[in-house]
């Protein structure tokens, strides 16, 4: 204790140099650092006033108060110290178990596990313990094609492994790190709820769940009003809506809504697994044994508390046939790979049951776009369909998903795969329709009479209407079977299958052809060609008199 003493004087001695450097008050104006640590020892013995510290842990709030103050302070303004819940009432352990430490002369736990947790919170672990946070999370981890072929081990420890702990599995056979959501000795509920918590793992190329929610106008909606961070620490009460402006990630996923109690698995009112190589519907393992409708109908409840129910309805049919429409581009992917290996033009022995896609390896360009389309950009294009993300939809979706289709294509072609050659040359320009689609008439954000408008006076470029009258005809016609078909095979819900049914028939108001064009329509083309003469006149057709310093000569 005397060297600790020692340290602390010379530390404190430099805060005091660094202090007084700044000014008579110090930077916070308080009068230096001796008035700082005045002013924190009495705040934290304020909050020790309110503690309840059992005898068996006075000792250890006194020593570490001197050794690891903020760690106290934490501690003193939990739930928990107000309660009772002491620092041997998570840190008590028997000599002989796993991870039991002698400790100044006390029996402690060096790791509270999340069976220590479950003693009082047992209904929150037996939630936790059935989902995909839980045990599943580690097992992706641990057999992880990537980690395991392409990554070295001391990378993925501080990284697949930081985000995936939160399924890990302990010496006493519990399972969960609770600390990955509630900080450890404070466990803040605020901090829990606050969505850059979800946002220390869900974000980034494969899944950046925070950044399609701060996109999203839910995300705009709640960061616009300061008090809603303040209020993260509210009770949930099964039959209030929660007090916030807009909703974080926990809101929908776990928060008590007007119609269901809180939960602490994230899987109960999913109905899509999106992170997979194929879009599924949620089976009965996950969730509670609830069915992927059951849990459909439950996120539909908390969406209510907020949107109407037409919306609501029409956002996730529409969500849903683009989480469908991921399969048929990423099955397309997998033909060009599977025709390329049969061709010999990529190689694959030695990699076969390390991925979980067709062809399987990290040796060649078209695997890696196969991985990605997957793993990267299809992924985004679901999750951000489904969470109102629109530029994730979009750009980092989609365009990205056709862009790596296309590459690998391209590589066929440039290695003698005649139908990749054939499909290089080809000038058609539905060449890039690949594969079978899903689409819904018009459009969730309301009917607009120029999106989708199909008529002399102005025909858009989108698929849907190319080819004439017949070519429309059919185009739609076609849509309205692979829904039928993703109903029969049970991706559709009935209600939602009469939700389509209702659209297709009345598709030329939904795509807004029996309305006529605002006169704003023709004053806006008159402008727009306006600008098309000037980048014309002072854009492309502008020359100046001066050249670069550089020009090319062709050989004769």
């Amino acid at each position: 204790m005397r060297a600790v003493h020692a340290l602390t004087a010379v530390g404190l001695a430099l805060v005091v140099l660094v202090l007084g450097s700044l000014g008579p008050a110090g930077a916070w104006g308080t009068g230096g650092s001796d008035a700082l640590a005045e002013t924190f020892d009495a705040r934290l013995d304020a909050l020790l006033e309110g503690a309840v510290v059992g005898d068996g842990s006075s000792t250890c709030v006194d020593c570490h108060r001197a050794l690891t103050p903020k760690l106290v302070e934490a501690w003193a303004r939990s739930e928990h110290a107000a309660t009772g819940v002491d620092c041997m009432g998570c840190h008590s352990a028997e000599e002989g178990e796993w991870d039991h430490m002698s400790h100044y002369r006390s029996s402690v736990a060096r790791q509270p596990t999340a069976g220590d947790c479950a003693a009082c919170h047992e209904r929150e672990y037996e939630e936790f313990s059935r989902s995909k946070h839980s045990a599943l999370s580690m097992i992706f981890f641990a057999a992880s094609f990537d980690r395991n072929v392409f990554e070295p081990t001391i990378a993925t420890k501080h990284g697949c492994q930081e985000c995936h702990d939160i399924g890990h599995m302990w010496p006493d056979q519990s399972v969960g790190e609770c600390g990955a959501c509630h900080p450890v000795h404070s466990s803040d509920v605020a901090v829990a709820r606050n969505p850059y918590t979800c946002g220390e793992c869900h974000l980034g190329p494969d899944h950046p769940h925070i950044e399609i929610w701060e996109e999203s106008k839910h995300g705009n909606v709640f960061m616009s009003r300061s008090r809603n961070w303040d209020n993260l620490d509210y009770d949930a009460e099964w039959g209030e809506p929660p007090p916030l402006d807009g909703p974080t990630c926990t809101t929908c996923h776990m928060d008590a809504t007007v119609d269901l109690p809180s939960t602490h698995d994230v899987g109960a009112r999913t109905a899509w697994e999106t992170q997979s190589p194929w879009t599924i519907r949620t089976t009965e393992a996950w969730g509670g044994g609830l069915s992927w409708q059951e849990k459909r109908e439950d996120m539909v409840s908390t969406c209510l508390q907020c949107h109407a129910r037409p919306f609501v309805d029409r956002y996730f049919l529409e969500g849903d046939l683009a989480a469908l429409q991921y399969n048929e581009i990423y099955r397309e992917g997998r033909r060009w790979l599977d025709a390329m290996n049969d061709a010999g033009i990529i190689v694959t022995p030695g990699f076969e049951g390390l991925a979980p896609f067709g062809v399987a390896g990290y040796d060649e360009v078209p695997e890696e776009l196969s991985y990605h389309i997957w793993h990267h950009e299809g992924r985004r294009f679901r999750h951000g369909a489904l969470m109102m993300g629109a530029d994730y939809t979009q750009w980092h979706g989609i365009w990205d998903l056709q862009k790596a289709l296309v590459e690998i294509i391209r590589y066929g072609a440039e290695h003698g795969l005649p139908e990749a050659e054939a499909w290089m040359a080809s000038d058609d320009p539905d060449k890039f329709w690949l594969y079978p689609y899903y689409d819904v008439p018009g459009s969730v954000w309301g009917i607009d009479v120029i999106a989708y408008r199909l008529g002399d006076d102005w025909t858009t470029k989108i698929l849907s209407n190319r080819g004439g009258p017949e070519g429309v005809i059919a185009y739609w016609e076609a849509a309205y079977a692979n829904v039928q078909a993703a109903h029969q095979a049970g991706l559709v819900s009935d209600d939602q299958w009469a939700l389509y049914e209702e659209l297709y028939e009345n598709r030329e108001v939904e795509n807004g052809n029996v309305f006529p064009l605002p006169e704003l329509f023709h004053v806006h083309m008159e402008g727009k060609a306006a600008d098309g003469k000037a980048a014309a006149e002072y854009g492309a057709g502008l020359e100046l008199p001066s050249a670069g310093g550089w020009s090319y000569e062709p050989e004769e």
